[in-house]
């Protein structure tokens, strides 16, 4: 398969993914729980913590019956799932509708046509111990240990980006540039292999895909480093959701 082939493939694989029926664009609301039992709109029953990291709920139908959930146990409630979401030991309620009107409105990802060009040699070092201070969207700060850091050039512009390592393996990156606003979303996500023995690794820009948050307002995500901040344009990779079906 040839470069272009991959690149459709793996953006219809990206298209599939996001417009899934309990896909990200399916995502209603996020509720942070407290021990004491509350309601959750569109969701019938009383929810709260365990205190163990999962959620009870009681009240459900006329039986009374009661559910626990923990980790990536879910939830079917009508066409709604309800799925346990733990960031860093606080625990939230996440609720996915397929009628949510955004999701039913999806129609793609637009994306910039696939180039070779934007397929970058970078090098990379490792910082070890290493951490940052990253932001969510909704204000929230924590530290995360980074990898280290890339560099490379465009346009003959050298610049640097700080990748953290993921969990199954290979390096990501939350990056904005020039075009953002304007041409595509406010940030978003790179994945990156594994670095060679000597330290070089291919930066393909193609790939650079749209958040969670872009298709819902109800993910978390992680908001790029201020070195992770270019204001030189990178026409690469996917724009933003088509809505509209």
């Amino acid at each position: 398969m040839g470069f272009e082939e991959e690149w459709r493939s793996w953006h219809e694989t990206r298209e599939r993914y996001a417009g899934a029926e309990y896909g990200p664009a399916a995502l209603e609301s996020t509720n942070w729980l407290i021990t004491e039992p509350a309601a959750v709109e569109g969701v019938p029953g009383l929810w709260a913590l365990t205190g163990d990291g999962g959620i009870r709920g009681t009240d459900l139908g006329t039986s009374g019956s009661v559910v626990t959930l923990h980790g990536p146990q879910t939830l079917r409630l009508g066409r709604r799932e309800l799925r346990v979401f733990d960031r860093r030991g606080a625990v939230a309620l996440r609720v996915f509708n397929p009628g949510r009107a955004e999701r039913e409105a999806f129609g793609g990802i637009d994306a910039y046509p696939p180039r070779q060009g934007w397929r970058i040699r970078a090098s990379f070092t490792e910082t070890p111990g290493e951490s940052a201070t990253i932001t969510a969207v909704d204000g929230s700060v924590h530290q995360q240990t980074l990898a280290g850091r890339l560099r490379f050039e465009l346009d003959g512009i050298p610049l640097s980006l700080s990748v953290t390592r993921t969990e199954r393996g290979g390096l990501t990156a939350v990056f904005a540039d020039g075009t953002n606003g304007i041409e595509t979303y406010r940030f978003r996500f790179l994945p990156i292999g594994e670095p060679d023995d000597d330290g070089t690794v291919i930066v393909d820009f193609n790939r650079a895909y749209l958040p969670p948050c872009a298709f819902s307002d109800q993910y978390l995500c992680p908001q790029p480093l201020a070195e992770n901040r270019y204001s030189l344009p990178i026409r690469a990779g996917e724009r933003a959701v088509v809505r509209g079906r």
